[in-house]
């Protein structure tokens, strides 16, 4: 191998380890910023109750919300459900439920919240009725006082293709992920930025438990290794591969030759 070539080599070979390094501290630092998000989820699920009772309770925004507690009074809209189709619960298939309340009453603020999970072999048809213990009588129930409940993330991917199911008689709109603005877009709803996870139900109960608040740091610190591991095999083997060129090649002339012999 060329002395050019060579050193071409180990350029590269730095440059790609400089990169994975820069990408496992990134890493890290992820870890830290979700590690921290956690501890603040944690101390706020220790604060006191807010209660939203009537529309002015209702903040505008999530600052400080997220992972806290709720007592709401209002109204359930159950013929604004939404579905979150494909959702799996211990190898079934389903879908969970997104059903808007309405905070104070029939004009209050609309706050989403995530019920919990039914079976649907087709991940997108749910029966939306196994979800209640009453009959719905009108497009929206009775005032009802809404238990405790937690703030979770409204930015839960995107809502991929909004789709609209006929489920009992009624068209409900199914999308794939928790996304207000595609709820905003495709239904009448204009729901505040706040969704709440619903208490897990009974054990008999038709409804299964939502999916749980997440309560790990995730994988970003395996990630980090991953890219660590990265750099230092780009630099050993840039290194064995030099070595193993500098073995392999003859040394310059050969083994000088003796003269003719005389008798």
């Amino acid at each position: 191998m060329s002395l050019s070539r060579k050193i071409l080599l180990c350029a590269v070979a730095i440059a790609l380890s400089a990169l994975f390094v820069r990408l496992g501290f990134w890493q890290i630092d992820r870890h830290g910023e979700r590690s921290a998000g956690l501890r603040g989820r944690a101390e706020r699920a220790e604060a006191p109750r807010l209660e939203w009772t009537r529309p002015g309770d209702v903040p505008p925004d999530t600052a400080g919300l997220i992972g806290r507690r709720a007592r709401l009074i209002g109204r359930w809209d159950r013929a604004a459900e939404v579905v979150l189709r494909s959702r799996t619960l211990d190898g079934r298939a389903g879908a969970e439920l997104l059903t808007p309340f309405l905070v104070g009453g029939e004009s209050g603020p609309v706050v989403m919240v995530l019920r919990g999970w039914l079976p649907a072999p087709d991940g997108l048809r749910p029966d939306l009725a196994a979800a209640w213990t009453d009959p719905p009588s009108a497009p929206a129930t009775p005032i009802r006082r809404l238990g405790s409940r937690v703030f979770v993330s409204s930015r839960d991917g995107r809502g991929g293709q909004p789709l609209r199911v006929e489920i009992a008689g009624r068209a409900h709109l199914a999308i794939a992920g928790l996304d207000l603005a595609l709820i905003r877009e495709e239904t009448a709803l204009d729901p505040t930025p706040h969704v709440l996870r619903a208490d897990d139900p009974p054990p008999d109960a038709a409804l299964g438990p939502a999916r749980a608040v997440e309560t790990d740091a995730g994988p970003h610190l395996s990630y980090a290794i991953q890219w660590f591991s990265f750099a230092v095999i780009a630099l050993g083997g840039t290194a064995i591969l030099l070595r193993s060129s500098s073995i392999g090649r003859a040394p310059p002339g050969g083994k000088a030759s003796s003269g003719s012999k005389t008798s």
